[in-house]
């Protein structure tokens, strides 16, 4: 399936360009952030199998984890620490799905990122077969937001 990139991600959506990206931020974080930046690591990997390789979501959705987040959100964690300030407004998101991220905080985009993850998580076991979810689509939203985290943490 191909999906519509906007041009302020699309060096992150090439094949293990994000992947390398959360490799070096996780080698740069220390304590907390290290560990959520490690699972959202492991979680786009399985991600990009199911957008790029075809695994079915079934094969590796008790593989995608919340646990680090769940374990920081219950502790008080300031995800918006990860990156300060508000993400830009990148001329190439206008008109996309992604154009409402621009002013919102890092803790709000972490945050949509972990609930579109639980729903995955909670809702596919159940209704995998009901044609009103379109799994794919919803795996390639998730993956856009985090490439949208990515681009925002390295500026």
């Amino acid at each position: 399936m191909e999906i519509a990139i906007p041009t302020a991600l699309k060096s992150l959506a090439s094949a293990g360009s994000a992947i390398s990206e959360l490799t070096a931020w996780r080698k740069r974080a220390r304590g907390d952030a290290r560990a959520i930046v490690g699972e959202l690591k492991e979680n786009l990997g399985y991600l990009d199998m199911v957008a790029e390789d075809g695994v079915p979501l079934g094969d590796v959705i008790r593989k995608i984890s919340n646990q680090e987040y769940k374990r920081l959100a219950k502790a008080g964690y300031d995800f918006g620490g990860l990156k300060k300030g508000r993400i830009r407004s990148y001329s190439s998101l206008k008109g996309t799905e992604l154009d409402s991220w621009s002013g919102k905080s890092t803790e709000d985009l972490v945050e949509s990122i972990y609930d579109k993850i639980g729903q995955l998580i909670i809702r596919y076991p159940h209704v995998s077969n009901n044609k009103n979810y379109r799994w794919t689509v919803r795996v390639n939203n998730i993956r856009k937001r985090i490439w949208l985290l990515l681009r925002h943490v390295k500026e």
